[in-house]
């Protein structure tokens, strides 16, 4: 039995399996720039851990919402055990070797007032996590300029895929990357797309990553980049232009 999110897959019976100064035209890489983009094995969060070996199920889907934002979630368990409530949209994922990446969606409590302005029970997005046997690691602590709010990640093939977001300064001016990064070996892969100032509050203001032909896009803000997904560097860039009631 399979769940549609909006840009996700959730499988019900899943089972885990095991400032860089360059000029803007001129791609970056966690290999070649000249300050190197590495990934980190810091532990944060809560330490409920994803048993190895496990099947997992989801179950109990419904609405959530904020005063910004709406979705739904589903509750992830083994057998009777609840293991968290994830968004169905990003999806449960198993990475790396008995590893889960999902999108915790928390309630939270709120007046009669605003309760009665949201569509659904009050809840909210939290950190996108790594959950292992031996605990949970939120992803921001595992890789380089990781945002849970704006780097829409998707999982291609076990490997994480995702819009890295390094602040520039008090304006809100970002350098943004692809970065890709595989749980299975640690390896990471980085390259340097632009700068860009994002005033909006929308999650998927940068659309999740996608593969199409060999290639990996990364569609968002106001232009489209086609990464290839060997080499990873820059096939074909260009603006994309703003459709109407598009949030900004």
């Amino acid at each position: 039995m399979l769940l549609r999110g909006r840009s996700a897959i959730l499988f019900i019976g899943l089972v885990a399996c095991g400032r860089p100064r360059d000029d803007r035209s001129r791609p970056d890489t966690a290999s070649g720039g000249d300050t190197a983009v590495v990934a980190t094995s810091d532990v944060s969060g809560p330490m409920t851990p994803c048993p190895a070996g496990a099947t997992y199920s989801l179950s109990d889907t419904g609405d959530w919402a904020t005063a910004i934002e709406e979705g739904r979630r589903a509750v992830l368990r083994i057998g009777t055990t609840t293991i968290d409530t994830v968004d169905v949209a990003f999806g449960v994922h198993a990475v790396g070797r008995d590893s889960l990446l999902f999108l915790p969606v928390r309630a939270y409590d709120v007046d009669s007032a605003e309760a009665a302005t949201m569509s659904a029970p009050a809840a909210s997005p939290e950190e996108h996590v790594l959950c292992t046997p031996e605990g949970r690691r939120v992803v921001s602590t595992l890789v380089p300029h990781f945002n849970s709010g704006f780097s829409s990640p998707s999982v291609i093939d076990s490997t994480l895929y995702y819009w890295g977001l390094s602040l520039q300064d008090a304006g809100g001016r970002y350098r943004l990357y692809a970065i890709r990064h595989s749980a299975r070996d640690g390896r990471l892969d980085s390259v340097f797309l632009r700068e860009e100032t994002p005033a909006t509050d929308f999650r998927y203001f940068y659309s999740p990553p996608f593969e199409r032909d060999g290639a990996i896009v990364f569609e968002g803000g106001e232009a489209r980049v086609l990464i290839d997904r060997e080499a990873w560097r820059i096939l074909e860039a260009e603006g994309r232009p703003t459709a109407p009631g598009n949030p900004r």
